[in-house]
């Protein structure tokens, strides 16, 4: 069975055209789906949603600080998703100009409008997996609590 509430595929002069669907009539076409997909884009990848979590959680982090609190990523990672976070107006990077260079990462408004995704996840852990949990502390590794 089709999908009524995602995208047309319209075909015009050879080439392969997308345009929402005007008959879409899923719990999101309020704002449609197209918008939905556009947003899901902007927080996809392995490590877009965990870097919003963490600096949405600790409020302003350093670098090597939010790092830490990503266990496996690698600098050059890093570096290109906060880039693209920060061109998505998702992340502001903070540049002190000092020496040794202290550059800091926060959430901008449109950042924090994301942080109910969060707390979805959260009712759903409390409700499904409990409450024991590791705390995280930048600087740190895990600890059971």
């Amino acid at each position: 069975m089709a999908s009524t509430h995602f995208l047309e595929t319209v075909r015009g002069g050879g080439l392969q055209t997308m345009h929402p669907n005007a008959n879409c009539n899923c719990r999101y076409a309020d704002v449609g789906c197209d918008k939905m997909e556009a947003v899901m884009d902007r927080i996809s990848g392995k490590w877009k949603m965990r870097i919003l979590f963490m600096v949405g959680a600790h409020g302003t982090l350093r670098y090597n600080e939010l790092r830490r609190l990503l266990d496996g990523i690698t600098h050059k990672m890093l570096s290109n998703q906060l880039k693209e976070l920060a061109a998505d107006g998702l992340i502001q990077r903070i540049d002190h100009h000092e020496t040794p260079p202290r550059v800091e990462y926060r959430l901008t408004p449109d950042g924090e409008d994301l942080m109910p995704i969060f707390d979805g996840i959260q009712a759903y852990i409390r409700k499904r997996m409990g409450t024991t949990h590791k705390v995280c502390v930048p600087g740190h590794t895990m600890v059971q609590n």
